[in-house]
């Protein structure tokens, strides 16, 4: 920890297992402010640090600005340097034939307008040189090499966030904001997930495995080189 970490920021949804948990810890032991943002905190794992729970369910219109107004009024946050759209849904993994209309619609509001709502929420505490990152994947590519059938509903929405995050690049003159694609990364959800459908067609990481990748791009980004574009956890530029 260094003593200018003390009065840093970061904001992440999900934090309550996975990968959202162990960029938590990250900057917990950077000595960062760290407010996990979950569904349930009552589930969130006592974390070591400076970390504030706050509850928030990410399908909601209403919640985050919810948040926003708790962080200022109850804990004196002033401002937030690095906010991570981390928390998702991965569906039932029905084929499109089949998927439910109304569940579809749960996607897009949890994976799509999800972070949307994050960003206009948290926007006026982030800082104008600070980072929106938004946990992503390559299922929302086009051009990705591998097909996985049960992956409609989840790769569309992952592909329009991926779009909503490079305009906001665009829209905003200083902020970094950029998506990535952790990898296939073996959590507690993502093994729910497969219990339903089955494995992807490719070997899933560790949690351990991805999260010195995932904040190394986020320490070091830039507005210049980072910012509008979703990266793969090995610091390598993914496709669209």
């Amino acid at each position: 920890m260094t003593s200018n970490n003390q009065d840093k920021v970061i904001l992440i949804t999900g934090t309550s297992q996975g990968i959202g948990e162990g960029i938590a810890k990250h900057y917990l032991k950077q000595g960062w402010t760290v407010i996990g943002v979950n569904r349930n905190p009552e589930k969130t794992p006592k974390l070591e640090g400076n970390i504030i729970t706050v509850k928030a369910d990410q399908s909601s219109l209403t919640d985050f600005h919810d948040v926003v107004k708790e962080l200022k009024t109850k804990h004196n946050i002033t401002q937030i340097d690095i906010v991570v759209a981390n928390a998702a849904t991965a569906g039932s993994g029905a084929l499109l034939t089949k998927a439910s209309p109304t569940e579809f619609d749960y996607v897009y509001q949890v994976n799509t307008r999800g972070p949307l709502v994050l960003y206009q929420a948290t926007r006026p505490l982030l800082k104008d040189n600070g980072t929106f990152v938004v946990i992503s994947s390559l299922a929302g590519s086009l051009q990705r090499t591998f097909f996985w059938e049960h992956i409609g509903s989840y790769g569309a929405s992952k592909a329009a966030v991926n779009y909503l995050t490079r305009t906001i690049h665009y829209e905003e003159p200083t902020l970094k904001a950029f998506t990535i694609h952790p990898g296939v990364v073996d959590t507690k959800g993502a093994r729910k997930s497969w219990d339903d459908v089955g494995k992807p067609p490719i070997e899933p990481e560790t949690v351990d495995d991805v999260i010195p990748g995932i904040v190394k791009l986020i320490d070091t980004s830039t507005k210049e080189e980072t910012s509008g574009w979703m990266w793969n956890n090995d610091g390598s530029k993914a496709d669209f």
